[in-house]
């Protein structure tokens, strides 16, 4: 089994959409997200949403607000994807948030 430690970035639009998505042979540790609110002048909402490929789908947050120039964790501890498994970001507002995600893959 391979470990691999690696990181992306993500920009949160008003469509709810799957940042990061466990490949159909992966297992996927989220170990953190930050999102950060960019804009200048205007604070926006975030939902963060865990979508199971065979299960119970969950909630990390629901419309939280951050406000200008500031940012939000969102893990307190670590998240699992499993195969096909993803997260989903929605904002408020488009070109307000950006996530920084950390995670390893096992292949």
């Amino acid at each position: 089994m391979a470990d691999t430690l690696t990181g992306k970035g993500y920009a949160i639009t008003t469509t709810n959409a799957a940042a990061l998505t466990a490949g159909g042979s992966e297992t996927v540790t989220l170990i953190g997200v930050t999102i950060a609110n960019i804009h200048a002048s205007a604070g926006c909402w975030v939902s963060v949403d865990i979508v199971r490929s065979g299960g119970v789908n969950s909630e990390l947050a629901h419309e939280i607000e951050i406000p200008v120039n500031d940012s939000l964790d969102i893990l307190q501890g670590k998240v699992v994807l499993n195969a096909n498994d993803a997260i989903w970001f929605d904002a408020e507002i488009n070109s307000h948030l950006e996530a920084s995600i950390s995670y390893l893959v096992q292949t």
